[in-house]
């Protein structure tokens, strides 16, 4: 029986490679953002961000380090598809 195939998430991580959060899904709800959650790899919760939190603390976001960051993504999304492209590969020919 093969494995069970791990369900899609974004994952942030410590310095050294633990998992902090994994993020499993989102959606909004009014005017608050709904995370779908597991926190240290155990407690799964949903995370309530309102909009008026990120109002308060936006002062906190370096915007340079954001944009840069975001600016990487194309190069990485490319990456994924050609990395999940020769794993649909090989699996069809072993």
């Amino acid at each position: 029986m093969s494995p069970k195939p791990k369900k899609k998430s974004l994952i942030a991580r410590t310095e050294d490679g633990s998992p902090v959060v994994e993020v499993f899904g989102m959606e909004t709800e009014g005017d608050k953002l709904i995370m779908d959650c597991k926190a240290l790899d155990s407690m799964r919760m949903d995370v309530v961000v309102s909009i008026e939190d990120v109002a308060r603390g936006l002062a906190v976001v370096n915007k340079k380090a954001v944009f840069a960051f975001a600016k990487q993504l194309p190069g990485a999304l490319r990456k994924q598809k050609k990395l999940a492209k020769q794993q649909a590969q090989e699996a069809g020919s072993s």
